[in-house]
């Protein structure tokens, strides 16, 4: 389990971006990757719906097109500040959102599944957060949700991940369940586009 709770170095941010698959298109700058770690733990405050998309432009690179990395800047930020309500971007959870937001504001057509999240600025991670926000709380009324929940809160508690994950002051109830849901959403997405499980 990724967590950033101590000083982060370059390999740190080597292991985490390659096993985020975050390395693909992109030749980061990874002391300032770690830089940008550091800084997004250590703020007073943090509001996902702000920091996000300015993490995500603001990302240090070496190579690579110039853009958005809004997958990167949500899987830096849900490790670094574990106890604040933030969900990935991820192009599978991304579909599931949308989906989601389909059958739950009765929208209809193929045209609306397919869009994407975004704005005149870029990617919209407010309406991305909006969309897992509301699905948490629907989720949370759904039986094998909680036991699943309950079962993987039980199973941390009692040191399943080592001691970062059984200690509730350094991963909150909340940052578990968050987790499990962008895992649900994954394999959501990957029903929808018809992947084999």
């Amino acid at each position: 389990m990724w967590l950033f709770l101590g000083q982060v170095e370059d390999q740190d941010v080597r292991l985490f971006l390659s096993s985020f698959q975050l390395t693909r298109f992109v030749a980061w700058d990874r002391v300032g990757v770690a830089g940008a770690i550091m800084a997004t733990r250590a703020a007073a405050m943090f509001d996902p719906h702000v920091d996000i998309p300015r993490l995500a432009h603001n990302l240090p690179i070496l190579r690579g097109r110039r853009r958005e990395y809004s997958s990167a800047a949500s899987k830096i930020a849900i490790f670094a500040r574990p106890q604040d309500p933030i969900y990935i971007w991820d192009r599978l959870a991304r579909k599931a959102a949308r989906h989601r937001d389909w059958v739950r504001g009765g929208r209809t057509g193929p045209k609306y599944l397919g869009r994407n999240y975004g704005n005149e600025d870029g990617h919209d991670y407010p309406a991305f957060w909006r969309v897992c926000d509301a699905a948490r709380r629907e989720e949370r009324e759904k039986a094998d949700f909680q036991q699943a929940y309950a079962r993987l809160i039980l199973d941390f508690r009692n040191g399943a991940g080592g001691d970062v994950m059984a200690d509730p002051a350094t991963t909150p109830d909340h940052f578990i369940e968050r987790r499990l849901l962008d895992k649900l959403m994954v394999w959501e997405g990957m029903l929808l586009e018809g992947q084999p499980i």
